[in-house]
Parts: structure tokens; sequence; C-alpha cells
């Protein structure tokens, strides 16, 4: 393989060694001379880029060490004079510059230092995450049910709501809005030039149902004698039928559960049978005038069942707006962003006419800024992501100059759920031609012989493939495995086993025993057991760690949640906000932690919230839990001291934030949720999604599924390339071709990925792969869609309990040394002497701690007024905005004073305004940094600096303006000695903006 070829896609296998071409073309274009500052490497995770860029540096530093590990990476770059030495010095120098990363933090710093070229004017730039992003979301929802929407708007936006969710009432109002921004609102943003539920879809109102059905019975019924049945039960069959029909309500749900033989005549009518010959209990025909009534009511029903489905689509497409309205005005007009906004904000180039003008000003310079492009994981591309970089990488690939590189594997496309497109590989070579050299790679560098052979088997039976996944088969591009040359000898064989055991229950017991057989644990080798859920994942640990292993789950745990202590810390936070809570209380009074509060706050309850509300105001959430628990401490398990130090982490990160008010705090820490990495425990448990990338030495598979693929229950969004909609009950869609043709090719997209999930999790092992299936059920049938149906027929298991089919034998563990026999690791070398980092210090940590939190309505009023004042340039060149909030309000009618009036107007003079602006000094040692509300830079008539003003908006309920004055003083002597430093020899005002007090008062 040519690694330098200008434009090279590598449609590679697992564990043929992606990360390693990567390196070797970051590598030989460094070693050409390019300079490492203009190429992007771009992956999708923060531990996949750090692990690329380590390798990048390790190969570096081997070939510019030893001479022979040079040799041997020029060949494999094929450039035979690269100078590695050369090359680590200018990689090392250009790492600050050099964009190693993921493909969100790339955009989001193309967004941060071109926020006003794409059009994000109203502030600064700031990437929501995590929890602060959902308390945010929560925050808009609650607001949307319970805000100060105008009466008549809130009323609409409920009935609207009520259309939206109908047949779901059974569930909460919140939790019903929330599925529904979650689930729609990505659509409501992408799908722009997509019709939501459009007429062409409609062949009937959902109204007609109730005025015709009955007529419709009744013709049936008189009908039903001229039948010729076959069974003596069929009458009965046909009778107990047409009473369901009539009795079907529109969007009731009646028909999922109406009898056999209503939906063998939808089996019958989807497949266009001219005759409706259907079984019940023996087959007869439906045939004459009663046969044709049966037809036009069950169509009926079903396009009845379409046009509600389409109100409901129209009505959620008002709620999401209603709720995207909102995200606009609080979070996008201020410049907070999540990673889905970001995305979104790069491809608007490809709806608007504005947005490509937009981004052929911000492409110009980062064209010249970066000229070699290199993607990982392509697979994994959502049409969001390829929209934000297509006109970087296309104007690339086109360039004589510069080029294009990706890598990735249509066979590891399991993340599809989350907006990944495999088809967009057939796109890239669409679209670049002959431009572009397409490569393979076959040779795994991770499995073994013995555990490829069961790979190749299973994922390699075409035949199996098309019986159980149909299309979805078609679109599998497979070549056979095989080991690299260091792995096909007889000290690196290994073991391939597929044993059928039993029910859940038994497989986690026979995982626990593979375990000890091969010795995990005692061994050195590392072992992975993959399983479906999070659920499962926790459930597998803990049955582990009651074996006795050392074990380690990979994913996102709960800290409040999944342990006592952090159950009893998240308690303690919920009595804080709620202290009528009998239930939280009752937690505490059960937990160490009720001692700790009666010695130090005395026995009544009282005293005990009351002193702990003052200890938070006073040191923060995270203080006052730590004082709390630290009598404890010693006592609780490594276990539970680790999420206890979560929940303080978190905490932390709640205070920092300006979190204040007890509530907030509490249901801060209810939604925490932390992504745990496997460290390097003997047993590592996970979903098969987060594995990918991955390899271990042993991997057990408990939970291969036995459950069609896909699950027709998880249909939710029908789409075209035109349009998308709500879809019907599933026996109504068979008999809706535009909707049926829509579920199959779901259906094909579910399949494929299913295929690739299970491909991923049987390229993860090195030596030793151990698959546990359960037994298929009783009536199963053969070709049933399911990822255990494929597994079994592939490597000819019958299905009995006990059975076990091998490749390899067991006995390939004794090649692994015990773990007292490893050699010694290297001795560290020694480090130099501790530099003491420089203390950073913020104006604001200067103003006196408050002995009082603010309330959620005082700290909303904050925000909206500094937000207000954020918008406003120069009141004599541009009308301030429409008052949207009380705040804003306020700030209108203060600038209608005189002291307002002449700080907001230019009036000619030369000026220059900042907003929000950012600050950093160095001063006697100290590292000064902090955000200055609004900033005037007087100029004289040649532009140099001869004022600054300070502004500060502040929002203080005080009674004079020495108070205020008093209370900020070190606050602005801090930006006053800031400044001088920034504009040395200039005059420095500062000025507080009191919103109490209506006056601009010099500080």
């Amino acid at each position: 393989m040519k690694i330098l070829e200008k434009n090279l896609l590598i449609l590679a296998s697992a564990g043929s060694g992606k990360t390693y071409q990567l390196g070797n073309r970051v590598i030989g274009l460094v070693a050409r001379g390019h300079e490492p500052e203009k190429i992007v490497a771009l992956t999708f995770t923060r531990k996949a880029a750090g692990e690329f860029a380590d390798s990048v540096l390790m190969k570096l530093a081997a070939a510019a060490s030893d001479g022979t590990v040079a040799d041997a990476l020029r060949d494999d770059i094929d450039l035979p004079t690269a100078d590695f030495g050369d090359a680590l010095r200018r990689t090392v120098r250009a790492l600050p510059r050099f964009t190693l990363g993921t493909m969100d933090s790339f955009f989001s710093k193309v967004v941060r230092g071109f926020q006003y070229e794409l059009g994000l004017t109203g502030g600064k730039f700031e990437l929501l995450e995590g929890t602060r992003a959902e308390a945010l979301r929560d925050g808009m929802l609650e607001e949307i049910l319970a805000g100060p929407l105008e009466e008549g708007a809130k009323d609409e936006l409920l009935h609207v709501f009520r259309r939206a969710t109908i047949g779901r009432e059974e569930a909460g109002v919140a939790r019903n809005l929330l599925e529904l921004v979650e689930e729609w609102q990505g659509k409501y943003r992408t799908a722009a030039r997509r019709e939501w539920a459009p007429a062409i879809l409609a062949a009937a109102s959902h109204e007609q149902w109730e005025k015709e059905k009955a007529t419709l019975a009744a013709k049936i019924r008189r009908g039903l004698d001229s039948i010729d049945y076959t069974h003596g039960s069929q009458r009965k069959a046909m009778e107990a039928m047409i009473d369901s029909l009539e009795r079907h309500t529109i969007s009731g749900g009646g028909l999922n559960k109406a009898n056999t033989l209503f939906k063998n005549v939808c089996e019958a009518m989807a497949e266009g049978a001219s005759v409706l010959e259907v079984k019940s209990n023996k087959l007869f025909v439906i045939g004459g005038i009663a046969g044709e009534d049966l037809r036009e009511m069950i169509l009926l029903a079903a396009q009845c069942e379409m046009a509600a489905a389409m109100v409901r689509t129209r009505a959620i497409r008002d709620v999401v707006s209603a709720f995207d309205r909102l995200c606009e005005e609080r979070l996008r007009r201020r410049g907070l962003l999540n990673f889905d906004d970001v995305k979104i904000l790069m491809g608007q180039w490809a709806s608007s006419e504005q947005g490509r003008l937009r981004r052929e000003a911000v492409d110009y310079r980062l064209d010249a800024r970066y000229e070699h492009w290199l993607l990982d994981e392509f697979q994994d591309t959502s049409g969001a992501d390829w929209a934000g970089l297509f006109p970087l990488v296309d104007e690339a690939a086109t360039d004589d100059q510069d080029s294009l590189f990706i890598v990735g594997d249509r066979k590891q496309a399991i993340y599809g759920w989350r907006g990944g497109e495999v088809g967009l590989f057939d796109e890239v070579i669409d679209r670049f031609g002959d431009g572009l050299t397409i490569e393979t790679m076959a040779e795994s560098h991770r499995s073994c012989p013995e555990v490829l052979a069961l790979v190749n088997q299973v994922c390699g039976d075409a035949d199996t493939m098309r019986m159980l996944f149909g299309e979805a088969a078609t679109r599998w591009q497979w070549e056979d495995h095989y080991p690299a040359a260091r792995l096909a000898v007889p000290e690196k064989r290994g073991e391939s086993r597929v044993e059928t055991i039993g029910d859940w229950d038994a497989r986690k017991l026979r995982t626990a025993e593979l375990l000890e057989e091969l010795g995990v644990g005692t061994r050195a080798m590392t072992c992975g057991v993959l399983v479906r859920s999070n659920e499962k994942v926790r459930e597998v640990a803990d049955e582990l760690r009651a074996a006795g292993f050392d074990v380690i789950e990979e994913g996102q745990r709960e800290p409040a949640k999944d342990n006592p202590v952090g159950v009893t810390m998240g308690a303690l936070l919920n009595w804080l906000a709620n202290p009528a809570d009998p239930f939280s209380w009752e937690i505490i009074v059960m937990s160490p932690l009720a001692a700790v509060l009666k010695e130090r706050f005395r026995e009544h309850e009282n005293a005990i919230w009351e002193g702990l509300l003052a200890l938070a105001a006073k040191k923060g959430f995270a203080a006052m839990m730590e004082e709390i628990i630290e009598p404890c401490w010693e006592s609780w398990s490594s276990f539970g001291r680790r999420r206890a130090g979560d929940v303080i982490a978190a905490l932390a990160a709640f205070d920092a934030g300006g979190g204040t008010t007890p509530r907030d705090a509490a249901d801060w820490i209810d939604r925490l949720k932390v992504s745990q990495s496997p460290g390097v425990a003997a047993v590592q448990v996970m979903t098969i999604h987060k594995s990918k990338g991955l390899g271990f030495d042993v991997v057990i598979l408990p939970d291969i599924p036995k459950d069609p693929v896909p699950k027709t229950q998880n249909f939710s969004i029908a789409e075209d390339t035109g349009w998308l909609c709500q879809p019907p009950a599933s026996w109504a869609r068979k008999l809706l071709p535009p909707i049926r043709a829509a579920e199959e090719r779901w259906a094909a997209d579910q399949r494929y990925e299913a295929m690739c999930m299970l491909y991923v999790a049987l390229t993860r092992a090195k030596r030793g792969l151990y698959v546990l299936l359960e037994p298929p059920s009783k009536n199963a049938a053969e070709d049933k869609a399911s990822l255990a149906n494929w597994l079994a027929t592939s490597a000819g298991a019958s299905g009995e309990i006990g059975e076990t089919i091998n490749w390899g034998t067991a006995d390939w563990v004794e090649t692994v040394p015990l773990l007292g026999e490893r050699a010694a690791a290297t001795a560290s070398p020694p480090l130099g002497d501790a530099v003491p980092r420089r203390e950073r210090t913020t104006p604001s940590g200067t103003k006196p701690p408050s002995t009082t939190l603010p309330s959620a309505g005082a700290l909303r009023f904050g925000n909206d007024f500094h937000a207000a004042f954020e918008h406003i340039g120069w009141i004599d060149e541009e009308a301030p905005p429409a008052p949207q909030s009380d705040a804003a309000a306020r700030v209108t009618s203060l600038l209608k004073l005189p002291a307002f009036r002449d700080l907001f107007r230019r009036d000619g003079r030369h000026i220059r305004l900042y907003r929000e602006q950012p600050v950093e000094a160095v001063i006697d040692g100290k590292w000064l940094s902090g955000t200055v509300d609004r900033l005037h830079v007087h100029t004289d008539a040649a532009g140099l600096p001869v004022k600054v003003e300070v502004i500060d908006f502040k929002t203080d309920t005080v009674t004079s303006a020495d108070e205020l004055r008093e209370r900020y003083a070190g606050q602005m002597e801090t930006y006053r000695l800031m400044i001088e430093h920034a504009y040395p020899g200039t005059t420095v005002e500062c000025l507080l903006v009191s919103a109490s007090l209506g006056e601009v008062i010099a500080a």
C-alpha cells in the first residue's frame, strides 16, 4: 500500500491496523516537508484521538533513536531518505497548533474562532455538555409547561401537546414532552426541506371512521352466509373480527390485540392477493361481497389511522418548534451551543444563500491554514458531520497541493442510531471518482487463526445472511480475514468456542466458571465480557465481583443511584431542597451521616437544615458535603469513596458554574452520569458499543440476542427523501405502500447495524473467544432474523443445551505466564524538581462572601439583565432590541435616564466597544483572569488608546451607591490593574451600572 497517495480511501477490517496507517500517513507527510500544523486528523472519541497522537510521537521518537526502526518505517511510508529526527523536532514544536482530535472538538474550535462570520453574534460562544446541558434543557421544558407564556399561547400549546400525544395519555406530561423533544428536535432542525406529514399520505380523514364503520360492519355481516367455511370455528372468528373492527376507535390501539384471523387478512391484503384466502384453523376464502366489504373496511381503518398519525405529527412539529424557539432565545442567541448546534451551524451553507456566503468567508481562511485531511472511523460519520466538513475536504481533494485520507470499516457501522451514515462511503467514491485510490485491509494484527476461523465462518456465510436478513445482507462486503505472520505461530495459538447454555442466569454463572477455568486474574492476560446494555453491564459486574474477580465496568455510572453512599448524599441534597420530604429524611436518619449531623448541628431538624444551608452559602455545596462526610470517610469501602468523590466533583462543577439553590444542586446530582474507562482490572465488563476499537486476550459474549431484528415497536419515524411522519400501528403500516416502504428501509438499516454489532463483538478477541448461546425457543422459526440464529446456523450449532463447538483447544492458556512470572518492570527515570503552578485568581473572587443564597428568580433576573445589556451597542446608531423579559424591560427604562444615555451613546467619538470581553494578566506573579461586561476604549485621532472605561452590570439589591461601591471595590481595583497592564499610560475609569438604584456609579 502506498500510504502517501494524494487521495486515499482505505476500507479496513477489524484489527487490521487503522491507527497504524493513520500514524504512517501523518509521519510521511511531515517527513516529506509538510508543516504539521497544516494537517488535520479527526476521529470520534477523545480516547482514540489521544491514542493516535501518542502513536505518532512514539513512532517518530523510536525511529529518530533507532536506525533499524527508522529503516522499517521508511519502507512502510516509501520514503527512503526520510529524516525522522527532523520530523520529530518539527512535530513537537507544532503540537499546540497540530490538529489531532475529535470531529466535535474541531467544529467547536472553528465556531469559537469564527463565530461572527458564521452568524453567531449574540454572545461569546460557549459549548454546553453533559449535566449542564441537561439542566438547561429541563429548565426550558418546565418553562414551557409552567413558564411566562401568554395565556392564549399557553392554552394553544397544551392543546397541540394533547394532539401530539394521543394514545399516550397514561404517561406524565413532562415525560412525554421530554421524549418528544429528544426524538424529534434533531429532525426539526435538520429536515427543514422535508415536509411533515404531507397531504400525499392521506386518503381519508380520521373522522371518517366513526361515520362509516357501523355501515361497513353491517354490510359484511349480511354477507357472512355466502362464505364457504372449511372449519366450524371460522364463522365465529369472522364475527369476532367484525366486532373488533366496529369497536375500534382511531388511535385507540384496540386492533393490535385483534384475533389471528384479522392479522392474516391484513397479511393477505398487504401481499396484494386478489382473493382473500386466509387461515383460521384451516384455509378458507373470504370471497364475494363480504370479502370486498371487508377489504374496504380494513383499508379505511388503516387510512384513518394514517390520518390520525399525520395530525399527531403536525402537532409534534408545533410542540418541538415552541421548544426550539425557546432554545434559540435562551441559549443559541447568547452563544450557548451544544454539539448538535455546532454541527448545524457548520452545515448551514447547504440550506441558504446567506449561510453559503458566510461559510465561504470562513473556508477561505481555513483553506489557507489546513492542507491535509485525515478522517478516521468514517463509517460513524453523520450527515451533519459530513456537511460541516465537505467544503474543506472537497477543496483539499481537488487541489493539486492538498490531500485527503479516509479510513473506515463498513462492517463496524454500529452508530446509525446516533446519525452514522455508512452510505457516505459510496458518496465519497462517487464524488471523487478516479481521483481517489481505494485499498482494502483484511490482515488482522489482533486475532489469532482460531479466533478468525469463527469470524470467517459466521461473517462470511453469505447464504445464511441472505436467508435471515434479506436486503440488508446485500450491503455486506466481505473479504476473509487472515492473521499477520507474527500471529500464525504455535505460541500465539488460541481458541474459539460456541456453547449452548440456557437462560440468562445460567449464562452469567457460566461466565464466572469460564473465567476460573481460563485463569483470568492469575495469568497475564486481559479479559472483556461484552453485553448489550448498561443495565446488563452492572448485573454481570456484580455477579463476577461476588465470585471473587477484580472487575470494572466501562460505560456510564450513576454515582447518586447505584450505591448506598451516593443515594444518601443525593437524599441529603433533596432534603435541603425540600425539608418536608419525609422519604429523603428517613434515608439520612438510617445512614451514618445522622450521627455526624446531630453532633454538629444539635438534634433538631430545623437546626440541621439551617446549619447546612449556611455552610453551603459560605463555602459552596461541594465543600459543605466534604465536611459532612469526612468523619465517615475511613469507614467506607474504596468503592463507596469513589462514588462519593464523583458526587463531590460534580458539586464542585455546579458551584463553579454559578449554581446556588439546593433544588438545582439536587437536580444536578440526580442527573449525574459519569463515563468510566476500563482501567487495569482483570475483567472488564462493557457494552459492545463501548468495546469498539479495543482488543482483549479473552472475550466472553453471554448476551447474543435471539430476539428478531428489528423490533417493529421501535419504528417511530417514517421517512423518505421529501417527507417524514409518525407511523400508524403496525397492522395499518402494511396496507399503506409509502409507509410500508419506509419501514422496509428502516428495517434493512436496523438489520445491517445488528450484523455490524455482532461482527464488532466477535473481532475484539486476540486469543480466546467464547460465545454463550441461549437455546432457541421450541417454536422458533429457522429463518427468524436474529443474531443468535445467524451465529448458531453459521457455526453449526444444533441448539441442544450443553453442546460445544471448538476451534482450537483450551490449553492455549498454558502459554500465558502467571502474573508472578512476568518480568519486572523497568524502573522509571527520576523526575525533576516540582515547579509550582501559578495560582489563578478571578476579580469576582475578591467579592466578600454572601451569607444568603440568591433565589432562582433573582439569579434568572441577573442573567437576563446581563444578556439584555450585552445586546446593546450604541443607542444613537442602532435602536435597542424590543424587551423580551422583565430584566430587558428594566434595561429599556434605564436607557431613558440621562446618565445611561450619555454612557451608551458614541456621539461621533473614537471609541472601540467590547462586550463580554475576556481579560488575562500576570501581575506580581499572580495570574488574573476575568470577563468584563462592557469595555470602552477611547482613542485619539491616530487610533491610540487614551482612556478606558470598565463597565460592570450589577443587580444587587442595595440601599445606596456607597454600599454597592464598597461591595465591589476589590473586583473593580483588580480590573483597573489588569486594564492598566494591558493599556499602559491610559486613564482607567471603573463604572458600576446598578439595576436597583438606576445609577451609573464611579467605583
